[in-house]
């Protein structure tokens, strides 16, 4: 019997495929900006969408939280969700 895959297992295997691709594309842009100050390969791997969710503060009596968080996506980090979910689909 085939074991079925649940939605938070998705969301973890895109939350993974984001990090991990985000990472490698700034290695790779910064390695090409090492070798290849100002070149279009380096600007290519290092541009990115970024998205800013604006601070929330929940004020309580004794003290008060604050929460906001940046989402920062390149070409790389949209290949490593494509590959998640790749891989979530048929493994």
């Amino acid at each position: 019997m085939a074991q079925r895959k649940g939605m938070g297992l998705l969301v973890f295997y895109i939350l993974v495929g984001a990090i991990v691709g985000g990472v490698v594309g700034e290695l790779i842009g910064l390695l090409f900006g090492h070798f290849m100050p100002g070149s279009m390969v380096e600007k290519f791997f290092l541009e990115a969408f970024v998205y800013t969710f604006p601070p929330a503060t929940l004020p309580l009596v004794i003290l008060s939280l604050t929460f906001g968080f940046t989402v920062k996506v390149n070409v790389i980090s949209l290949l490593g969700i494509g590959f998640a979910t790749y891989y979530y689909r048929w493994y």
